[in-house]
């Protein structure tokens, strides 16, 4: 169910809700006289006193006035602006049962987007680091310079001065590059942890050196140039994770052909290659197809440039294994169409929406050429809403 389907009559309504599920989204969910009512910073089994402030034909959004009963796993958030800036929507629920919850929506989109009626959704791996573990902050720029977020409701600026899910040291720089952006512009800091690297872009007038063109991550012992504008995983503990799941559901891959769509700067596609017959990446982006190239040195992997939507269909009939890293809008109906005549023995999907990833995995298991195998959900954003989960695919 969107949150979006129809125009909002806005009312002022106080009303006691019994909070019996979380949706996709970040939203606890309640009733009231029949109708869907969605209600952010809940936790299902909570009876809370909400005010309903939208409805609309289906559904209505509230807010909490008062938490009459708490849930046992509620938390005190840890961040001054959690529940006005956008960025993180469970910093109130105990970390286990945000790994629950997140198992939980993956198998109920599962169910009603893809159809699945037998799958069980392993429980979600946790990150080895509940916050602090972003590698990678894109700040807004205010009109005096000021950096931050955004908030949720208004969608105004709101200035920060520290973020408890990114790592440490781009807290540290923060302190630096306070109230040095450039209006209209965003700015982006990188760290790799690993070697010590910063990236701050684009360039300013401080008293640290900003404008790198690029810096060094590492993946289990393999370093990785990366971009200022390519994209990376931002957790690198739980990416090595994403990286040993994927390999292991790909093997064996001595003498197999692989095709990594939408590979970006080749996280995949390196360690894939280091086992293969032939690896070919597919990407669209300049910066990414550049640092591929480059991580790739002196390994059998070929790269395709353009998108996977198009450059899929030109392939040769003989590939044996397919993995997709799609964007969160997942895979266009024509890249599916060719996945099917291409026919590979296993496919990979990794996807970071699981209501994409269900209507995809819908589309190339309802012809009944592949098995869905396997569902792993994988916390790369603790304290977020946002799921990465990997799905594997046998041919039948």
């Amino acid at each position: 169910m969107g949150i979006n389907d129809s125009p909002a009559t806005s009312i002022d309504q106080t009303v006691d809700l019994e909070l019996h599920d979380m949706a996709h989204g970040g939203r606890a969910l309640g009733r009231h006289e029949g109708m869907v009512v969605f209600v952010p910073f809940g936790i299902p089994g909570e009876r809370v006193l909400a005010r309903i402030y939208h409805k609309h034909k289906r559904y209505a959004e509230a807010e909490i006035i008062d938490i009459i009963t708490p849930s046992q796993d509620r938390v005190i958030p840890k961040c001054p602006y959690f529940g006005v800036c956008g960025g993180c929507h469970y910093q109130h629920i105990r970390y286990d049962r945000q790994l629950e919850i997140k198992r939980h929506i993956v198998e109920s989109l599962l169910s009603r987007i893809g159809g699945f009626r037998d799958i069980k959704v392993l429980p979600t791996i946790p990150s080895p680091r509940e916050y602090y573990y972003r590698n990678s902050a894109r700040f807004l720029c205010g009109q005096q310079g000021d950096l931050g977020f955004t908030d949720w409701r208004s969608n105004s600026f709101i200035k920060v001065d520290t973020c408890p899910i990114m790592d440490e040291k781009i807290n540290e720089v923060l302190q630096h590059i306070q109230g040095h952006g450039l209006p209209g512009e965003n700015v982006r800091v990188r760290y790799s942890r690993q070697k010590d690297e910063l990236v701050i872009w684009p360039k300013l007038s401080v008293d640290l050196e900003t404008g790198q063109q690029f810096h060094t991550q590492v993946l289990l012992g393999r370093e990785f140039r990366v971009s200022a504008t390519s994209f990376f995983q931002v957790n690198t503990l739980q990416a090595e994770n994403l990286i040993r799941i994927a390999l292991d559901e790909l093997e064996p891959l001595e003498g197999k052909t692989v095709v990594d769509a939408y590979c970006g700067v080749g996280t995949f596609t390196r360690f894939i290659a280091e086992r293969a017959e032939l690896t070919i990446g597919i990407e669209e982006s300049p910066s990414a197809t550049a640092d591929f190239r480059y991580n790739m040195q002196g390994l059998k992997a070929k790269l395709i440039e353009g998108r996977a939507e198009k450059e899929l269909g030109r392939l040769p009939n003989n590939i044996d294994r397919l993995l997709l890293d799609p964007p969160r809008t997942g895979c266009e109906p024509e890249a599916l169409e060719t996945i099917l005549e291409l026919a590979p023995e296993k496919i990979v999907y990794v996807s970071c929406d699981p209501a994409t990833l269900a209507r995809d995995l819908k589309v190339l298991c309802s012809t009944g050429a592949y098995r869905l195998k396997k569902v792993q959900p994988v916390d790369m954003f603790p304290q977020t809403f946002h799921i990465e989960t990997i799905a594997s695919l046998e041919l039948l």
